[in-house]
């Protein structure tokens, strides 16, 4: 019994660290260590409340300055990307906002070495127009490479994108209202139609040996999906060129839309996926955040996106299970009533086939009926002909 209760008790000791060290809830950075503004942090929290919110902060300062509503929600991380452990805090994915400053290259390359570790682990880049708000292209280069980091192949372009349908929508081309409607991940659907890309970039892609691409529904890289896209009544522009900015490397000015502006790449790892996320814009910070949910008296499906956007990518799923059922459901109905029909029409097609024997068959019986009859009515007329034509019997006069 004692040696049973000491077994049970190393089980216990050993057992305890694990269940203390597992995650509650999703565990979710939020970056705002490269001087972005924290619009719209507090509402991504609150539309995802099944996830263990951290925020990365540069200083003790910028910890201080953060606003309650914020700091009630979050573990607050001090340091940047090359400081902080993603392993051990068991982060899964990281929501990397409009930077206005740069990475280190060492923080790019933990960021790397965290998400190739193992599958499932996802990275949301959030890049810009070339716009000069900023005064330079920073958040498209930023995004790019830690894209070219993870080993994905999608690309922000150094350009613009602007939209007419949103102007007449909002009182301005940059105002994009980007249809999600249209996603390629079905679930992403899901309540959602538009949703504020405020001066976006247009998104691209490069293949294995550099060379740029426009990014289309039919010419991506493997394991893409298209996310959201201007309406086809949109145009690039290009606010900055080499020297003062970077020349765009696939859309040119004046070339009209649609335009894709968020995309997901499943990138091979050794074992599984992990999920690359690049939009043109942000879902917090910026001039306007993604995360909004009206804007110019034009309701948006801002919040109702990111938190799609979020329980697809960490795999939670959440509601979007129901969905994603019941968005299949008119397939498998049409697959279940197809295959019934297959089923009732070759089921007819016997049954004609065996009435056709049967109908044949009788016929076939009929006819030699009828042909037996006709001969046997042909001998009875002949029969009567020759009765009537015996010899008269002796005696009888025959008239000439």
């Amino acid at each position: 019994m004692r040696r049973e209760l000491i077994a049970l008790t190393l089980i216990m000791a050993l057992a305890a660290p694990l269940a203390a060290a597992a995650p509650v809830g999703i565990p979710i950075l939020i970056d705002l260590s490269h001087r972005q503004p924290m619009a719209g942090v507090d509402i991504i929290m609150n539309v995802v409340p099944e996830a263990q919110w951290y925020v990365l902060v540069r200083t003790p300062d910028d910890a201080a300055a953060l606003p309650a509503a914020i700091k009630n929600r979050a573990t607050v991380l001090i340091g940047d990307f090359s400081t902080i452990d993603l392993e051990k805090l068991g982060i899964v994915m990281v929501i990397f906002g409009q930077p206005q400053a740069p990475l280190a290259p060492e923080e790019v390359a933990a960021l790397a070495k965290w998400f190739k570790a193992a599958p499932g682990r996802v990275i949301w880049a959030a890049a810009d127009s070339d716009y000069p708000a900023q005064g330079s292209e920073l958040a498209q280069a930023a995004a790019n490479t830690i894209m070219e980091a993870i080993g994905a192949h999608l690309r922000v372009d150094y350009t613009s994108a602007y939209d007419y349908v949103s102007k007449d929508l909002t009182g301005a081309s940059y105002r994009v209202l980007a249809l999600v409607n249209v996603s390629e991940i079905p679930e992403l659907r899901y309540g959602c139609d538009l949703v504020l890309f405020h001066g976006p970039g247009p998104l691209a892609w490069v293949d294995d040996q550099g060379n740029w691409h426009r990014l289309t529904s039919t010419e991506k890289p493997a394991n893409a999906f298209i996310i959201a896209m201007t309406t086809p009544n949109s145009e690039i522009a290009e606010n900055q060129v080499a020297p003062q900015g970077i020349t765009a490397k696939v859309y040119k000015p004046g070339e009209r839309g649609p335009f894709v502006l968020m995309a997901a790449e499943l990138v091979p790892l050794k074992e599984g996926y992990g999920v690359a996320i690049l939009s043109g814009e942000t879902p917090y910070g910026g001039y306007q955040p993604g995360v909004t949910w009206m804007y110019y008296g034009v309701r948006l499906s801002g919040p109702r996106f990111v938190r799609n956007v979020i329980l697809w990518a960490t795999g939670y799923m959440g509601e979007l299970k129901e969905y994603a059922r019941l968005a299949a459901l008119p397939a498998q109905i049409r697959g279940e009533v197809d295959a019934a029909l297959s089923r009732l029409r070759s089921d007819v097609e016997a049954r004609v086939s065996k009435i056709e024997s049967t109908v044949a068959a009788l016929s076939t019986t009929l006819n030699a009926a009828l042909g037996l009859a006709a001969a046997a009515l042909v001998l009875a007329i002949v029969a009567l002909v020759l009765a009537l034509r015996k010899p008269a019997p002796a005696g009888t006069v025959v008239r000439a």
